[in-house]
């Protein structure tokens, strides 16, 4: 099979002229003479300890959970270590209040309080970039931060149900080295590497480097994953106060045969087959090659003041060739339908942030401002063909199903841009309360055509464009005590929306508002964190039929999702590490045409439970020995929305155990095994055709690491 290339169809414009301007502006304004000066010490925070970690995903800056009035769970570099976890998938399923929906082999979709979640790079919104995409794997990552909830602060436009922001590893000043090699069931094997040291001999000139290559199998059959990852990060101090960061990554995902969930019946029960059962044809494959560069120039003024820029680009290419069930299986023959198709997907982001943030003392109290802008754009392109479907296939013989070369005859391209100013004040109107206030004014715009092989068509203008849409966003922290902290917050976001009204025009956008109250506590010095919140979030300005004009709609529906959360991390005590959290949400059509009052979100369950903690012993008899344990515990599921509900599984509970023992200083070895009790469960309920997915079975991870 020979893949189409498309990645030299389009002109890509790159950020590397843009970073050699940087390193030269910058360089020209520092003589000899500052160069050999002994550098300021630069203090990178939020890194964390343990279980624990300040977090950015509130704002620009570094942050303690507790000065974040709203729900924001952090999964630090020793957690996703303790849990052998991977990939973006593996860490989100562990986060309280998300629900990980599979898609297929190679990504799924990502889900909290009933709504999609947006994703941020090292703080760079990137527009509708998560569920659907691969994203690149965990070990380049120093932390995952989650904040649930509307993001549209910094985000800009986006499904309400909040943010990733993946934090990428830095260089480090000390030399330092890790390695690890792991080997699992289904034949899993995991290699990684990762090198940090000063380029010279203060350290302000250091390198990171990160290698990552995955060989594995899967419980069902047939399918098989190569994955190699290399990431590089240069960091220099161009003077005490400019810092100036060069990353540069590349991923890239071989999966033959991947898998999308079973069908259904097409009564629509549920199949009662192996879970090892994979129905797609031996000669499906999905390829994902991910280049991403990023440069951030930051300079620190004498006034506690700091100005950064950050730029990013990621070329994306997805490639597959697939032939998968059409149909549920027929109950009288069972005999199933199959489509057939090629595409060749090639996305290109590009994305600027620019923000200035420092102190500034009014009425005798320190308060912080911080005002900026970015920009994200998407160019998304595609060619491919379909080929004829193939009928009355007997299930469980997709060998009967042939492979096809055709020539390409379909091909477009769609643009996306969004940019906005963004500003919010921190303000300190008395010693235990803080206000946050805020507003973003945005702009939103789509385009498409058709291009060759199919007949090329001009650009046309999406309907949702949308201009200087405000979104406001405020807040409150009220110290009770030293340790415990009482908060209030508002949080919007807006989403364009492309039906048209009776009276001419689009509709306005969908915002998701939310208001949320809660208490937060630091204790133990801040080893150990605790919260509680309740929240309540509208979706309003949905789209609803217009009774009075067939074909029109109007800005009159509305959803509700509310609930609760509790969640604890951290170190209740000495050698002791835990992560915990559960969440109550409930759904529903406020104001429908056909819903209304009916549950909105029936992917997520209602209660969700989510556990982990680990034991270490530092002395003793067992000096050396860690034990994990922890568990998922959900409510039941369905599949579909509203009266749209069809297959269902009641409530299940997963438990996961690890049992590490320490060598020596510089060599672990560590067993974790998920479905410690194997059970049978679906992690997602789809249609009649495909993505009825079940979980993993039990599987076990064999890992030995050094530390250098």
């Amino acid at each position: 099979m020979n893949r189409k290339k498309s990645a030299g169809r389009h002109p890509r414009p790159r950020l590397k002229a843009v970073v050699v301007l940087l390193s030269a502006a910058c360089a020209g304004g520092a003589g000899a003479e500052t160069l050999t000066q002994e550098l300021a010490p630069v203090v990178v925070t939020g890194t964390g300890e343990g279980y624990t970690s300040e977090a950015s995903v509130g704002g620009k800056e570094a942050l303690t959970l507790r000065e974040i009035p709203q729900s924001v769970t952090v999964i630090t570099r020793q957690r996703i270590e303790d849990q052998g976890l991977l990939t973006v998938a593996d860490v989100l399923n562990q986060v309280t209040g998300v629900t990980v929906i599979a898609n297929d082999t190679t990504q799924s979709q990502y889900r909290s309080r009933g709504y999609s979640l947006g994703v941020a790079n090292d703080g760079i919104p990137a527009y509708n970039a998560l569920s659907g995409y691969q994203q690149l794997d965990l070990p380049i990552y120093e932390r995952v931060e989650v904040l649930r909830g509307p993001a549209g602060l910094f985000q800009g436009t986006g499904e309400p149900g909040g943010v990733v922001n993946l934090v990428r590893k830095r260089a480090k000043k000390d030399f330092a080295a890790s390695a690890s090699v792991s080997t699992g069931s289904w034949n899993n094997h995991n290699l990684q590497a990762d090198v940090t040291a000063p380029l010279n001999e203060d350290g302000s000139v250091r390198a990171r480097g990160v290698i990552s290559y995955t060989d594995r199998d899967y419980f069902y059959e047939r399918t098989h994953t190569r994955k190699y990852l290399g990431y590089g990060t240069v960091e220099w101090d161009i003077t005490p106060a400019t810092t100036l960061s060069l990353v540069a990554t590349l991923q890239d995902d071989d999966t033959e045969v991947p898998y999308s969930g079973l069908p259904a019946w097409s009564s629509g029960r549920l199949l009662k087959v192996s879970r090892s059962t994979n129905p797609y044809p031996d000669w499906n494959r999905y390829q994902w090659t991910t280049r991403d560069v990023f440069a951030e120039l930051t300079h620190r003024f004498d006034n506690g003041w700091q100005a950064t820029l950050k730029l990013s680009q990621r070329d994306q290419d997805y490639y597959f060739k697939d032939g998968y069930p059409t149909t549920g299986v027929s109950t009288t023959d069972q005999t199933v339908n199959y489509g057939r198709r090629v595409r060749d997907y090639t996305y290109l982001r590009e994305a600027v942030d620019v923000f200035l943030s420092g102190p500034f003392q009014l009425f005798g109290h320190e308060h912080r401002a911080l005002i900026g802008y970015n920009y994200d754009s998407l160019l998304s392109s595609y060619d491919g063909v379909t080929a004829s479907s193939v009928t009355g296939v007997p299930f469980g013989r997709e060998d009967l199903v042939p492979e096809f070369e055709l020539p390409y005859t379909l091909g477009a391209e769609t643009e996306t841009r969004q940019s906005g100013f963004y500003g919010q004040l921190r303000l300190k109107l008395a010693e235990p309360l803080t206000v946050i206030a805020g507003a973003r004014v945005s702009d939103f715009r789509s385009r498409s055509r058709n291009v060759a092989p199919a007949t090329p068509t001009a650009w046309t203008t999406s309907p949702s464009k949308t201009k200087d849409e405000i979104t406001p966003y405020a807040g409150a922290v009220l110290d009770l005590t030293r340790e415990i902290s009482l908060y209030a917050s508002y949080s919007d976001i807006f989403i364009p929306q492309t039906q048209n009204k009776s009276g001419g025009g689009t509709l306005d956008p969908r915002t998701g508002r939310q208001y949320e109250i809660g208490s937060k506590g630091e204790f133990l010095g801040g080893r150990l964190i605790a919260s509680l919140a309740a929240f309540k979030l509208l979706d309003k300005n949905r789209s609803f039929e217009d009774p009075g004009n067939p074909g029109y709609y109007l800005n009159q529906g509305e959803v509700e999702s509310k609930g609760w959360e509790v969640e604890v991390a951290g170190s209740p005590a000495q050698g002791w590490d835990v992560q915990a959290g559960y969440t109550r949400l409930d759904t529903r059509y406020l104001k429908d045409r056909n819903n209304a009052g009916l549950a909105f979100s029936t992917w997520e369950p209602k209660h969700t439970l989510k556990l982990w903690g680990v034991r270490r012993f530092d002395s003793g008899p067992l000096a050396g020995l860690s034990v994990g344990l922890g568990a998922n515990a959900v409510s039941g599921s369905k599949a579909g929305t509203g009266t749209s509900e069809l297959r269902s599984q009641s409530g299940y509970t997963v438990v996961n155990a690890m049992l590490s023992y320490r060598i020596d200083k510089t060599f672990t070895v560590a067993l974790n095994a998920n479905n410690l009790f194997d059970r049978t469960y679906y992690t997602r309920l789809g249609g009649l055709n495909t993505y009825n997915t079940y979980g993993e079975p039990r599987n076990l991870a064999l890992t030995l690491r050094a530390q250098y």
